[in-house]
């Protein structure tokens, strides 16, 4: 399980931290087409294709760790992007965190340790085929 949550941190790490320099990259690039030199200028920018590269890799993370873990540890889990987000901001974009900003942060930390050392084992699904039926008209009815 520890496992998976650290992959967790990690994937939405690079999910989070990724769209950052994809952002900062963009501020020097014309807006984006489908047109040869504007994706050669894309493709070319550094801190755009790691910001991508970070994302897509982060992606690939979140989807190993969700085979490894139910996703009602891994998604709490990677709300500590936010967190992460906050700490990268602070020292690569030069943003001011104030007190309650770095305690909130803190919080969010001891949450996603909280989460990963509650988690169980994954057990067997308990669900019966036969409930399906039921469990599709009730999510119909609900969201439709």
């Amino acid at each position: 399980m520890w496992k998976s949550v650290f992959l967790t941190i990690i994937a939405t790490a690079g999910n989070n931290i990724g769209k950052v320099l994809q952002k900062r990259g963009t501020l020097i690039l014309p807006p984006l087409s489908l047109k040869f030199n504007v994706l050669r200028a894309y493709i070319s920018n550094v801190t755009w294709i790691t910001g991508f590269l970070m994302d897509l890799s982060g992606a690939g993370l979140m989807l190993l760790a969700i085979s490894e873990a139910p996703v009602s540890v891994i998604q709490p889990v990677s709300g500590c992007g936010l967190a992460i987000l906050s700490v990268f901001s602070h020292f690569y974009l030069k943003e001011i965190m104030n007190p309650i900003d770095w305690m909130a942060i803190t919080l969010a930390a001891i949450g996603t340790i909280g989460v990963g050392a509650g988690a169980e084992e994954p057990k067997e699904s308990s669900v019966l085929l036969s409930h399906l039926p039921v469990l599709i008209f009730i999510i119909t009815f609900l969201f439709v």
